[in-house]
């Protein structure tokens, strides 16, 4: 990995965008809305990440936790566009102790991140990838 790589995506990114696109059809579902707040910190060797719609009108426990996402850890790019990230703590305890595979591009002050195609238990039975883009703050 070259530095200039590492030290483009270093810094605070606020999202501006999010989609679940579903392999099979193309179609694409805003699941935290068309205008999700949150964003992402990266420093030399940490990240965390922390997103959630703007609808959040829902005082059940368990529909606020389904609309949003949050996670922190440890970080290696590889192959110039591959970010593993080894989460350490997670709002879905499932993820923690897991290695989350992102592919990011850095254009600018703009940032685009898709995740490897996977299952996702808000669409059962159907490959999905999750697309998201940010700017620099």
């Amino acid at each position: 990995m070259s530095a200039s790589m590492r030290a483009a995506l270093l810094g605070w990114w606020k999202f501006t965008s999010f989609h679940v696109e579903l392999e099979h059809t193309g179609e694409c579902v805003d699941i935290y809305g068309v205008d999700p707040l949150g964003g992402l910190v990266i420093t030399d060797d940490r990240m965390m990440s922390f997103i959630t719609s703007r609808e959040r009108a829902d005082k059940d426990a368990a529909a606020l936790v389904e609309t949003m996402m949050a996670y922190p850890g440890s970080y290696d790019i590889e192959d110039e566009e591959r970010l593993v990230i080894k989460v350490d703590a997670a709002w879905d305890p499932a993820w923690v102790g897991s290695e989350q595979v992102r592919f990011f591009n850095v254009d600018g002050d703009t940032l685009s991140i898709t995740t490897a195609w996977q299952t996702h238990r808000k669409f059962p039975g159907r490959t999905v990838r999750g697309v998201l883009t940010g700017q620099r703050a």
